[in-house]
């Protein structure tokens, strides 16, 4: 059965909202937006998405709300929230930096794990989420890790982020004749950069160069917990990442016509099968 299938509830099932809570959670004088999935059942386990960075979040919204929903229909209880200063949050995007998101991270978790019943928590990343679960879980937290799409670095991150900048240049000020490198010198020298809407600081950018995930890295355990970079196919690659030649053109009679809701259960299933199989195995039901 397809994941698009399965998303329909059957008769009888709770509804949306019983399912899903929206609210926020204080983040000193900020607030954290954030809506949890609720499991359908005693959970499996609970899993924390941390979304990609703040520009890529339109263009990712969709099928992470998508991702969610999957997993509470599988028996899992999903939350995913804004960063400060992204999304729904409160608090200025200039203002943060890689660690202070990865400090909303932790919140949310905290406050995830106090939940009941107990059941495992992953630890779940894309993009730029990867690389600040990356770092939560080797600081001791989660009991499983999952990355989508990790960059190699928070400053290759930003590097690749900067095309961006480029791409507006040349169609909307074409005498603009900067390169990256020379945006990355204004960053360092204390100039603010804007990029797609959102003012980069100095304090962005030197954050940035604390956090990498080492892909060389044992795959198996760290302490003993579960981690893997999950590999996606071609159409969730393209999804979550913009990754590769796009693969949800559609040959029409007279033009090309675009899938804009593909089926994803591929790469959902794949994910939710090495959950159950290193967490859930022999753990018997939640208490």
């Amino acid at each position: 059965m397809s994941e698009a299938t399965r998303s329909v509830p059957n008769e009888g099932s709770p509804v949306l909202e019983d399912l899903e809570l929206a609210d926020y959670l204080p983040a000193g004088d900020e607030q954290l937006y954030y809506v949890l999935h609720r499991a359908m059942g005693a959970p499996k386990g609970r899993v924390l998405l941390l979304g990609p960075f703040a520009s890529e979040r339109p263009h990712r919204y969709i099928p992470w709300v998508r991702w969610a929903r999957f997993l509470s229909r599988r028996g899992f209880e999903a939350m995913r929230f804004d960063y400060r200063g992204c999304g729904e949050s409160s608090g200025r995007f200039e203002d943060q930096d890689f660690f202070s998101w990865k400090d909303d991270a932790r919140r949310c978790l905290d406050w995830l794990e106090a939940r009941r019943p107990q059941a495992p928590t992953i630890i779940h990343g894309l993009g730029m989420g990867a690389l600040l679960a990356d770092k939560l879980f080797r600081e001791g937290l989660g009991d499983a890790l999952i990355l989508w799409l990790p960059p190699k670095s928070g400053r290759d991150m930003l590097y690749q982020q900067l095309q961006l900048k480029l791409a507006n240049d040349f169609v909307l000020k074409p005498a603009m004749k900067k390169t990256r490198d020379q945006y990355i010198a204004d960053l360092e020298g204390g100039e603010p950069v804007e990029v797609e809407g959102y003012v980069w600081t100095r304090r962005l950018w030197d954050s940035a160069s604390g956090f990498a995930v080492d892909e060389a890295a044992d795959r198996g355990a760290i302490d003993g917990r579960p981690w893997t970079i999950q590999p996606l196919d071609p159409c969730a690659a393209h999804m979550f990442g913009g990754v590769g030649p796009n693969p949800l053109r559609k040959e029409g009679a007279r033009r090309q016509m675009w899938l804009l809701n593909p089926d994803l259960s591929r790469t959902f299933d794949d994910v939710v099968s090495w959950v159950e199989a290193t967490m859930c195995r022999d753990r018997g039901s939640p208490e």
